[in-house]
């Protein structure tokens, strides 16, 4: 337990802490964002666009062979769609899909300060079912709301299509387009008499 988990409060000034071995190299909390390698996750959300992925590598292990090498991970930062409160906690809704590599004990709720404690979510998109054991679950502040941003490190490179929610686009019709009259002009205009 950390100190900003017992005292929410501190949370304005001092970022929670987070697991280096699950996040990419040269990651830094701020207390609404983290940047990853300098890279601010916030601005590239509002540059690209969510859901957007930032690929990094690896951070090294404490303990490392010589023939260690670094591989690519990714950190994803998704848009909160929708939130519904519940006896049993949150259910959420992203517009993003959470890939399976995704660390979402990690994930952090960055653009805005808050002091709300934690509170459990369920993504409503990972459930297949109903409410069961594979749903998703991420850890979030209680006051979570619409067009909030989440991101959270996957444990590999990631391509932007694997996050990506398909749109279901509505089937084009094979009936004949409608073809709109020729524009004529009026035959006073321009005329003089």
């Amino acid at each position: 337990m950390t100190l900003t988990a017992i005292l929410p409060s501190l949370r304005a000034s001092i970022p929670d802490p987070l697991d280096p071995s699950a996040w990419p190299a040269h990651t830094e909390p701020t207390t609404d964002d983290v940047r990853v390698s300098a890279v601010s996750m916030a601005r590239l959300a509002d540059v690209a666009g969510t859901p957007c992925v930032h690929t990094a590598e690896e951070a090294p292990p404490r303990y490392r062979s010589r023939d260690w090498t670094p591989r690519g991970m990714s950190v994803a930062v998704a848009a909160v769609t929708g939130v519904r409160r519940t006896d049993g906690g949150l259910v959420l809704e992203l517009d993003a899909v959470l890939p399976a590599c995704a660390v979402l004990d990690e994930a952090r709720l960055i653009g805005r300060r808050t002091t709300a404690p934690r509170a459990t979510a369920v993504v409503r998109d990972a459930l297949a079912d109903g409410e069961g054991a594979d749903a998703a679950v991420l850890v979030v502040p209680a006051d979570v709301e619409v067009g909030d941003l989440v991101c959270f490190p996957c444990g590999r490179a990631l391509t932007h299509r694997e996050v990506v929610v398909t749109h279901h686009v509505a089937p084009v019709s094979t009936a004949s387009p409608v073809v709109p009259a020729p524009f004529s002009t009026p035959a006073s205009v321009g005329s003089s008499r």
